[in-house]
């Protein structure tokens, strides 16, 4: 072997053996890079887990106030029902009334709200039919019976209402119908009736 020979020999060995040593290096490289990567992307997952978890507990604890809040509301919506339920059972228990005690009634609430006693006593059209002398009748008699006087008159007039009456005098009219009676007490009862619905 001449020396030229010798000496391509000689850069080649140390080029394979340089080329040996780079890939070496290359190969740690990609280890090293691969394995900060896993870590990177083990503790990335373990995070994303962590905040999962936490955005699905908020989101569960929403879900129930939210079902929570709208319960409630279904349980008033309902109590409120039966509450209005118990009112319209009460106007309807006051116009079933046997016909001598809804006169009675209906005289009671004409003498409270007389100021004269010289008033028109407005009916429903059934009810001026059916009972209206005896009502007035009544009236005028718990009237004289308490001392003041007693001249109320049957109106001509009729009102459009389920029953009760409508007391006229002048350019006043005291609203004394069943439903007025029932919504002018409806907030002082609510309490009580509601209490022996629900309690």
């Amino acid at each position: 072997m001449n020396g030229i020979e010798k000496i391509l020999a000689h850069i080649k060995s140390e080029s394979d053996a340089e080329c040996a040593a780079i890939e070496r290096d290359a190969a740690d490289e990609c280890e090293r890079i691969r394995s900060e990567y896993a870590r990177a992307e083990k503790a990335d997952y373990g995070k994303l887990m962590v905040n999962g978890n936490i955005d699905a507990e908020r989101r569960l604890e929403r879900l129930n106030s939210l079902a929570a809040l709208e319960s409630k509301k279904q349980v008033l919506s309902t109590q409120q029902e039966m509450l209005a339920g118990a009112f319209e059972y009460a106007a309807k228990k006051l116009y079933e009334l046997p016909q001598g005690e809804y006169v009675e009634f209906l005289a009671r609430q004409a003498c409270s709200a007389s100021l004269t006693g010289t008033e028109a006593i407005i009916l429903s059209p059934t009810d001026r039919e059916r009972i209206g002398q005896e009502v007035l009748g009544a009236a005028n008699g718990l009237l004289a019976s308490s001392g003041k006087s007693a001249s109320l008159t049957l109106s001509d007039k009729t009102a459009d209402i389920r029953g009760g009456l409508i007391l006229s005098g002048g350019d006043i009219e005291v609203n004394c119908s069943i439903d007025a009676l029932i919504a002018a007490h409806r907030n002082e009862l609510s309490p009580a009736v509601a209490s022996a619905l629900f309690d």
